[in-house]
């Protein structure tokens, strides 16, 4: 791209970890008014650089260069001063504070007084709000926000700084196909406006329809950058992995196992007369947009929020359970989508994570016993092909791919016969996406029940055995051959069409 201005270089960036190495001399350039997409298998350092890029992490060798000064090395302050401002796939907001307070943290405005000006905060926050067509409010309380409009903040707040450099990572990973659409929108405007975009994300089609370059990761090494019209899926995905690797089908049919989830008439916050079955051997996907109470339906279940009419049974009996531990014990396990929050216990080392519910199953007179533990997980390390940098390293240290393999290890190992999943394969790469499509499809024809949603209505047609369309807290479709129907049927469906 000639006579483009440089807004920022990476020059052989290299940084090391305890026993991994994540980046290998990694070069990069961003151009002025381009997105640029970053792409790469889960671990492969996508996060890691962008995270060196934003101050968050010093490289161990190579320098960065932005607005043609050359640094060894930034801090946060730093990287905001000269015009990066970054929005990570795990948001960097403060739960207690406001919409306002979060996105002018550091920066608030001041009265004549020198307090902090409440009332102007919140009047520009709700005019940056209305300006991008938000539904959420200044005054809102982010920690009680849903995880999609979490992300809005964080985007809304790296917007404020005016940045000439905007660093998204999985920015589409929590929304839904209209938001999708409205990211995209904004996404142009602001390239237009000059603003280079490097953009991190596992689906390829969205990076093929956003970005001009794309860049590949593989193993912490730059694999090659390319002209987004010179490449396909395919190619991509080759280069990702280093192989190519085969798609995977669910083979949908109607099942005819025994109902082990009846759901009557359920009623909760969210959600309004709601009745279904769920058979042995069967998908069934929750297909809906934003506050169409699909979430609700798995946390209702889960025992995270009890009915206000209606009723659940479970193998025919009443279920009435008083939590995901209670839940667990009576066969039936949740994986949230926002699993770091609610799924996994980050500080413990990751084989404990996937025995935490089931211990009794390693331990001898009410002790641990270690070696047990290992020998008991080491089949689904196996399996799932977790990678980690060593048999006990923490939770926390694992890619977001290999923890969402921690949890479906964790569902294995409790030998739990429901699975309610939610956004199972959010923000993972496209290896791990199918090996967990694999993983479900066998869970399945092994004898467990799932019921499964998702905001990718494509991962919905490709696993499930039948759809529940809800929209509004209602049940208004149900799709019992999901092979019939188009994503974009699906959608019109979702959206009351």
């Amino acid at each position: 791209m000639p006579e483009q201005e440089v807004l920022l270089a990476v020059n052989d960036v290299s940084k090391s970890f305890p026993g991994i190495l994540a980046l290998d001399s990694v070069s990069l350039v961003l151009y002025a008014g381009e997105v640029h997409a970053l792409i790469g298998a889960n671990g492969a350092g996508k996060s890691t650089l962008v995270k060196i890029i934003a101050g968050a992490l010093q490289p161990d060798r190579g320098n960065i260069v932005v607005g043609g000064k050359t640094f060894r090395a930034l801090t946060p302050l730093l990287a905001r001063k000269v015009g990066i401002a970054a929005v990570y796939q795990e948001q960097q907001l403060v739960p207690d504070l406001t919409v306002a307070e979060n996105i002018f943290l550091g920066k608030e405005p001041k009265t004549a007084l020198g307090r902090v000006d409440y009332r102007r905060m919140l009047a520009e926050t709700g005019e940056l709000i209305q300006a991008y067509g938000l539904s959420i409010q200044p005054s809102d309380t982010v920690g009680e926000l849903p995880l999609a409009q979490r992300q809005e903040v964080a985007i809304l707040k790296a917007l404020k700084e005016q940045a000439k450099v905007l660093l998204l990572d999985e920015p589409t990973a929590a929304l839904t196909g209209p938001q999708i659409t409205f990211m995209f929108r904004l996404i142009e405007q602001l390239r237009k406006q000059g603003i280079g975009i490097l953009y991190i994300s596992h689906h390829i089609d969205e990076i093929l329809s956003i970005a001009q370059r794309i860049t590949v990761l593989r193993n912490g090494k730059n694999v090659g950058t390319f002209l987004t019209q010179d490449v396909t899926k395919e190619m991509l995905i080759e280069k990702m992995v280093g192989r190519r690797i085969e798609g995977t089908s669910s083979f949908s049919r109607k099942p005819s196992g025994d109902v082990v989830l009846e759901v009557q008439h359920l009623s909760v916050d969210g959600i309004e007369n709601v009745s279904f079955l769920l058979r042995e051997r069967e998908i069934l996907g929750l297909s809906g947009a934003a506050g169409s109470g699909c979430r609700e339906i798995l946390r209702s279940i889960a025992g995270l929020l009890p009915p206000r009419k209606g009723q659940i049974k479970l193998f025919g009996k009443p279920f009435h359970p008083r939590g995901t531990t209670d839940a667990i014990q009576q066969g039936i396990l949740f994986m949230p989508e926002d699993m770091r929050k609610e799924g996994l216990v980050l500080p413990l080392p990751f084989p404990r994570n996937i025995t935490l519910a089931k211990l009794q199953k390693v331990t001898s007179r009410g002790v641990i016993v270690p070696a047990k533990e290992i020998q008991a997980v080491q089949p689904y390390i196996a399996s799932l092909r977790i990678v980690a940098p060593s048999l006990w390293a923490e939770t926390r240290v694992l890619s977001g791919g290999n923890q969402r393999k921690v949890l479906l290890a964790k569902a294995l190992f409790t030998d739990a016969r429901i699975w309610l999943l939610e956004d199972p394969t959010q923000g993972v790469d496209v290896e791990t996406r199918q090996e967990i499509h694999r993983l479900l499809i066998e869970a399945r024809n092994g004898g467990r029940s799932i019921l499964l949603f998702s905001s990718d209505l494509e991962e919905l047609l490709a696993l499930s055995d039948r759809i529940m369309v809800m929209h509004k807290g209602t049940l208004v479709k149900e799709v019992d051959n999901p092979a019939t129907v188009t994503a974009q049927e699906l959608l019109s469906m979702t959206l009351g069409g």
